[in-house]
């Protein structure tokens, strides 16, 4: 009878899950013992199979979750490490500026990248001072005298004021007419000139000397020969000239001050081909504004403009 219910048993699983039913030769007799084991091994099969299908099904889901998440674990890391890098650029600039190691010349830095850096040009009576050092021109090595870019700074500046220097070497800036004596007399020094408009277009001008004497000589300017570039040679005609502000007028010019007139200092003559520390406009009639005639043969305002000095590699 126990037989006879597990037999009976077995058909209603079969039924539910849809198995073939019994199979029975014309020329074979199959036990119920024996129908009962086939069907079993069937079910065992099947339900097997179900199994591993959800199981494939469920490492697929695992797999595509895994993949999720390790995408956007990626991105975090790599999101952390560019924010270490910055947070490392900043403290190299920090240590560069405090350490209180300094160096000769923006030559000497140990950088491939334009920061700014503790400079102590050779000479007596000389104290370190930070100074813009610009890798990406000619070969980099340049102290940045000055530089404008945005009108930020007020160039209308007292003679005290262009003597010690104005703004944020790492910003817009002047360094200072007695920074740059100091420079300039520990060698031999080329200045380089770079020009940008308004549209965008850029261009620059090299000399391969460039030396400012000490205030005593009110700060004279000493220029050498135009190498090349392509913005003309328009700082010539202030070559000799001693630095003029609206407060200490040293210029050439017969009726008035050059420097209160145009409201800025320079190195006036009557007047001037350049005048870099002009009002930052882009048009004025009066001619006040940042310019360099051989631009574009006009006096009317740049957007853009910096000086920089390197010393002579040694050949």
């Amino acid at each position: 009878m126990g037989s006879l219910k597990s037999i009976k048993f077995f058909y209603i699983i079969v039924a539910m899950l849809g198995l073939p039913s019994t199979e029975i030769s014309a020329n074979v007799y199959y036990s119920p013992t024996q129908m009962f084991s086939t069907k079993m091994d069937q079910l065992e099969e099947k339900i097997i199979t179900r199994f591993e299908q959800h199981m494939e099904l469920f490492e697929q889901r695992l797999e595509q979750k895994l993949a999720q998440q390790f995408t956007a674990m990626r991105k975090s890391t790599q999101t952390k490490w560019l924010q270490l890098d910055d947070k490392f650029v900043e403290m190299k600039k920090t240590i560069a500026q405090n350490s209180g190691a300094y160096f000769s010349s923006c030559r000497l830095v140990p950088s491939e990248f334009s920061n700014v850096f503790m400079i102590r040009p050779a000479g007596l009576n000389t104290q370190p001072f930070l100074a813009y050092c610009e890798q990406d021109f000619l070969g980099g090595g340049w102290i940045v005298i000055h530089k404008r870019f945005d009108g930020s700074v007020n160039f209308t500046r007292t003679w005290v004021e262009y003597k010690d220097g104005f703004g944020d070497p790492d910003g817009e800036h002047w360094i200072g007419l007695d920074k740059i004596h100091k420079i300039t007399r520990s060698g031999d020094y080329e200045l380089l000139v770079v020009l940008k408009d308004f549209d965008g277009n850029g261009k620059i001008v090299l000399y391969e000397d460039f030396k400012v004497d000490n205030e005593r000589a009110k700060f004279k300017l000493r220029l050498g020969q135009f190498v090349h570039g392509n913005a003309g040679n328009s700082l010539d005609f202030s070559n000799g000239v001693k630095f003029s502000t609206y407060d200490q007028d040293n210029d050439q010019h017969q009726e008035g001050s050059c420097a209160e007139f145009y409201e800025s200092g320079w190195w006036f003559t009557d007047c001037m081909n350049a005048n870099l520390n002009g009002l930052y406009q882009q048009y004025d009639q009066a001619n006040k504004t940042m310019n360099w005639f051989g631009f574009r043969n006009d006096l009317q305002g740049l957007k853009e403009a910096s000086m920089m000095v390197r010393e002579k590699a040694k050949i």
